[in-house]
């Protein structure tokens, strides 16, 4: 049965309603420390563009005229044209960049309103086109601005448009005010451990900063620590389990079996997300379980939110006297021993169970570990709890983006 569209409602090609731009080509020879700031392939994050990360370049060489036209202003969005992440679309959250080549520029014309475009490229249906049409016989895959142009989608009057962005992007608005709530919550349980931990600022006996304080400190293989704490090997402050793959005609994409996260390919910011599943679980993470990536490239961490099955590409820690968050941290600060197993001289990066149980640390007295769990637990509490607004409201959205933009659910215009 063909389905017919809501009064009002027309398909239209995207190139009859949007100006498809790919950026210019800036000489590498002009990237550098400059003001002025260039959004390539790789700066595209989905939902956004990392502004912070965007390279600078040298705009006295060029007609400014010329260059001006390859501008992406706050609001506006661009699309990945070649390479692994083809198809990734990301928008500018505040000032502005040029564009570079292979990145193209979405100039919505006066029919469609802007956010309600972005909605309907962010959807299945054109990332199904995306894939459909990449050419791959080039050295990278790519897609042209021709071919895009191409893809057919609906558009109702701009009233009702501007209605259907509104509703969606207040639960994009949810999600990303979660979101930073969470990277708060975490920045601050990191300063605390830090200025307990590393800087030896934790409350003496009098609640006085101790190393401020005149406290004692003593040499040890680590350098200079409070006197009292020890130098320990990792397993002995934790609960170690390496993973290890099932056999790859056990896994399934339908639910059947236990979860498997096979490595950091599953890893979100914090919490792992569901992609396989297996019938015959080898090795088994608990709820809580720190998640450290041991394969290139190693150190990405996540935390398990349920019990599940771990690859070869995992391992999986807890804490023996059940201080999960402190450990957590700590496992945080590793980066510099991490960067050593990365750059090895193999060509993957990767660490074994050897090197991971013998990798050493503090080991503080308990009652001091205890009060920082105490505080620190709390933040990551609040972190899972908002993290599941986030996943629910992802999931309210994705269900109900592609009813909106087709008409089988109206939302009325605003008077």
């Amino acid at each position: 049965m063909t389905y017919r569209l809501p009064d009002g409602w027309k398909e239209v090609k995207l190139g009859n309603v949007t100006g498809l731009k790919p950026g210019y080509a800036f000489k590498g020879t002009d990237f550098g420390a400059h003001n002025e700031k260039v959004i390539k392939i790789g700066n595209i994050k989905p939902p956004v563009v990392d502004y912070e990360a965007l390279e600078g370049v040298d705009i006295t060489n060029y007609d400014l005229d010329k260059i001006n036209d390859y501008v992406a202003y706050e609001g506006d969005f661009v699309f990945a044209m070649t390479g692994a992440t083809i198809g990734k679309i990301g928008r500018m959250c505040h000032n502005e960049a040029y564009v570079n080549q292979r990145v193209l520029l979405f100039q919505p014309t006066e029919d469609i309103n802007k956010d309600y475009l972005y909605y309907s490229v962010i959807g299945n249906d054109f990332q199904n086109y995306v894939r459909n049409f990449v050419d791959s016989q080039t050295a990278q895959a790519n897609i042209s601005a021709k071919t895009l142009s191409k893809y057919k989608f609906y558009i109702p009057e701009l009233s009702e448009q501007a209605a259907i962005a509104s509703t969606l992007s207040a639960l994009d608005k949810k999600i990303e005010l979660n979101n930073k709530t969470n990277d708060n919550l975490e920045a601050q349980a990191q300063a605390l451990f830090i200025h307990w931990f590393v800087d030896f600022e934790f409350p003496d006996k009098d609640g006085n900063p101790y190393k401020s304080s005149g406290g004692v400190m003593v040499e040890s293989e680590l350098g200079m620590i409070p006197e009292g704490w020890e130098v320990v090997q990792l397993n002995q402050i934790a609960n170690i389990t390496m993973g290890q793959s099932p056999k790859g005609a056990t896994y399934n994409e339908v639910g059947e079996g236990t979860v498997f996260y096979q490595g950091r390919a599953d890893f979100t910011n914090r919490f792992p997300r569901r992609r396989l599943y297996t019938t015959d679980p080898k090795r088994i993470a608990q709820k809580g379980d720190i998640l450290l990536s041991v394969r290139a490239p190693v150190g990405d961490i996540n935390i398990a939110n349920e019990d599940c099955c771990i690859g070869r590409g995992l391992a999986a820690l807890n804490s023996k006297i059940n201080a999960n968050s402190y450990l957590l941290y700590t496992m945080m600060q590793f980066n510099k021993k991490y960067d050593f197993f990365n750059s090895e001289g193999t060509v993957f990066g990767s660490m074994t169970q050897r090197d991971l149980k013998e990798m050493l640390t503090l080991a503080p007295p308990c009652n001091i570990i205890r009060e920082y769990e105490e505080i620190a637990s709390l933040f990551d509490n609040m972190y899972y709890l908002l993290d599941k607004e986030i996943r629910i409201t992802e999931n309210l959205r994705n269900t109900l983006l592609p009813k909106l933009m087709s008409g089988k659910i109206r939302i009325p215009p605003e008077q």
